[in-house]
């Protein structure tokens, strides 16, 4: 695919952002989904290695945010955002581990639910009645999971997950508590299985750009469902 646009570096303190969020681990991923998917590019922010940047989306103004990985790198970037900007919708794309022999490497999964703590914190519902929506409108096949951060790295560097969830990853739980304490906020999350324990599958790289994009443009049409409606 052919790049769309060249970026151009914003003024930051002197920008309104988007209140659609398109958040992920990588800042290559970022320049990527800018690349191909996005008009009107331009970068707002280059901090501690991480990208955030501007554009439309299908005439749509998004954010395009990397945040690092694991929950703490994520969190504190996506807390700053929210805290100065009226952020009201976020997609987390990112990969994800599962013991699910029924989950095949490149596998996309719809978060409905996810556990912390012993703690289970929700998808935005409405975010998931507008996937609903767009999936009956297309051929993407995507699995709904539960997934958990409470896990047991063993020695054998296998992960044992528990058998209510089936999926881990690290970041997922503590974006959905957002649902809960910001006012106003929806969160959603999508992941790719890049590892599967039962089959002992670890995703190649062409695998991984191949579902990746598939998850990418789900995710993007997800944040701009409708968004006229939360003007």
């Amino acid at each position: 695919m052919a790049c769309r646009t060249d970026m151009k570096l914003l003024d930051r303190f002197q920008f309104i952002l988007p209140d659609l969020c398109f958040l992920t681990d990588d800042p290559y991923r970022v320049k990527m989904i800018a690349a191909h998917y996005l008009d009107h590019v331009e970068i707002f922010t280059e901090t501690r290695g991480q990208v955030g940047l501007t554009g439309t989306f299908n005439n749509v103004p998004i954010i395009v945010l990397s945040a690092g990985i694991g929950k703490t790198s994520t969190m504190a970037y996506l807390t700053e955002l929210c805290l100065k900007n009226q952020i009201k919708r976020v997609v987390y794309f990112g990969d994800c581990i599962t013991n699910d022999p029924g989950l095949p490497i490149g596998s996309i999964v719809l978060i409905n639910k996810a556990y912390e703590n012993g703690k289970c914190y929700d998808a935005s519902g409405k975010m998931l009645q507008n996937t609903e929506a767009i999936l009956r409108e297309t051929n993407i096949q995507v699995q709904n999971c539960v997934t958990t951060t409470d896990d047991h790295y063993l020695i054998d560097k296998k992960y044992r997950i528990s058998q209510d969830s089936k999926v881990l990853d690290f970041t997922t739980a503590p974006i959905y508590k957002l649902n809960e304490t910001a006012n106003g906020l929806e969160a959603l999350s999508i992941l790719t299985v890049c590892e599967n324990m039962s089959t002992n599958e670890t995703i190649e790289e062409a695998a991984r750009q191949r579902g990746g994009q598939i998850a990418i443009q789900l995710a993007l049409r997800i944040l701009s469902f409708h968004a006229n409606i939360l003007q």
